[in-house]
């Protein structure tokens, strides 16, 4: 083949023509770069391929301008079948290889400039996604149908619960929605200072719980976006410490049911039903009774679905605040709420609570609270009826692990993890919560609710 040395000839039509044969004939058992003696042009050769499939290509020990050292540089030009069938001359593919070799050489290499460029286009990319408003912050940058959103927004890629989003929304449209159309990045605590003390006649307790969403979307923001330099420090945090306002202490409720109040609230309860015969008042007795004997939250009463009531077991299964599912015990109370509700409802109903025309879920007893309210004086929330039951099984004496498992909190500890109470223990101590409180109400509750649908 007219070799130089063992990999380097002079690139000719007969010289390749060898090199062709050799390849085809399987010649080569790893790969292999064969040099033109005149210049940079060189043919890689792979085990297993045709000679139509190998590379002309530049490959050559190169140091750019003011680099230190040199390293080999292999960069594809054309495939020897492309230039075979374009009829490439030798000089064509040489000339190119050369002229490679000197623009690496003088600094300009043009896979380096491309990967530049790109680095170039995805920051300005992540910039103008840097630049958003708040709300699109929050919800996504829009598309183009101006309806749909695309999900790089704190909700999507935080993914909170249900209940929290709904939270961010309420919060957003009542007390942040002056900042909604603004940057989120100029934000300062000057802005942020005015925004607080224009709505604190709305509620300071509320405005702290929006303080702090808005504080941990502009630290999502920071983290999303740190190449960007565009977030330094949270402005939230630093309006808050010029005011000289701890968001994170709220002023707990301490609010729960005596046992004085105990019948004049539950016969108020009973009597939703005469108000008048709407699924919404059903659903609201039958919601505060749930709670308040089974020390279940709000959306954890209202997402119980059907599927996950066990009545065989006595037991049923909800989405914990965090997510996860929490498996509790009924007791009479709760399992004659059940079967009522099971009783009068369509058979194919989704969930235990249904939402108008069952369609969803009862989201709130707001409306029905008002009720009771207005009738008895007795103002207790949601999470009221809740500390009601967890205040009870204290104060009997309750093991306190059984106590925290009932209310789905968690344990702390090292050791923790290692406790697992029986569902039959967990059953007898909601037992003897839900008998205390009939006991103080002086009727027998469960009889009432099953006289009158």
């Amino acid at each position: 083949m007219g070799a130089i040395s063992a990999n380097r000839i002079k690139f000719s039509k007969p010289n390749l023509r060898a090199v062709e044969k050799r390849i085809n004939q399987g010649g080569f058992s790893k790969e292999l770069y064969i040099y033109d003696a005149d210049s940079h042009l060189a043919v890689r050769a792979k085990p297993n391929q045709s000679y139509a499939e190998s590379v002309f290509c530049l490959y050559a020990r190169i140091r750019p301008r003011g680099a230190a050292k040199s390293k080999m540089y292999k960069r594809q030009i054309m495939k020897v079948g492309d230039a075979r069938n374009a009829e490439i001359s030798l000089a064509h593919l040489r000339k190119r290889a050369d002229s490679l070799f000197l623009e690496i050489q003088e600094g300009r290499d043009p896979k380096q400039l491309a990967l530049e460029e790109q680095a170039k286009q995805e920051a300005e990319k992540q910039l103008v996604g840097a630049k958003r408003a708040l709300r699109d912050m929050i919800y996504g940058t829009p598309m183009d149908n101006g309806e749909d959103r695309m999900r790089d927004g704190f909700i999507a890629e935080r993914r909170p619960s249900k209940r929290y989003q709904k939270e961010i929304k309420d919060k957003s449209n009542s007390l942040l929605f002056d900042l909604l159309d603004e940057p989120l990045y100029s934000m300062t605590p000057e802005r942020v200072k005015v925004v607080y003390l224009n709505m604190v006649p709305k509620g300071q307790t509320q405005l702290n719980n929006a303080m702090r969403i808005l504080r941990s979307i502009w630290n999502w923001a920071q983290s999303k976006y740190d190449d960007s330099g565009l977030f330094v420090r949270n402005p939230v945090s630093r309006a808050m410490k010029q005011l000289g306002i701890n968001i994170n202490r709220t002023n707990r409720r301490s609010v729960r049911l005596d046992e004085t109040e105990f019948g004049t609230y539950l016969r108020s309860v009973l009597n939703l039903r005469h108000h008048d015969h709407t699924s919404a008042l059903r659903n609201g007795r039958d919601a505060l009774l749930f709670m308040l004997f089974s020390g279940v939250r709000l959306m954890g009463t209202m997402t119980l679905r059907m599927a996950d009531i066990d009545l065989e077991r006595s037991q049923f299964t909800i989405i914990k605040k965090g997510g996860e599912p929490a498996t509790l015990p009924l007791n009479s109370v709760t399992e004659a709420i059940v079967k009522n509700r099971q009783g009068h409802l369509p058979a194919d109903v989704e969930y235990l609570f249904p939402g108008v025309s069952c369609r969803g879920h009862y989201w709130d007893t707001k409306a029905v609270r008002k009720i009771v309210q207005e009738e008895t004086g007795i103002a207790v929330t949601n999470h009221d009826l809740r500390r009601t039951y967890k205040t009870i099984g204290a104060e009997l004496a309750i093991n306190h692990i059984l106590i925290d498992e009932l209310c789905c909190h968690a344990r702390e500890g090292v050791n923790a993890h290692y406790i697992h109470p029986s569902m039959s223990a967990l059953r007898d101590a909601s037992q003897r919560i839900a008998d205390y409180i009939l006991e103080g109400a002086g009727f027998d509750l469960v009889v009432e609710l099953l006289e009158q649908w």
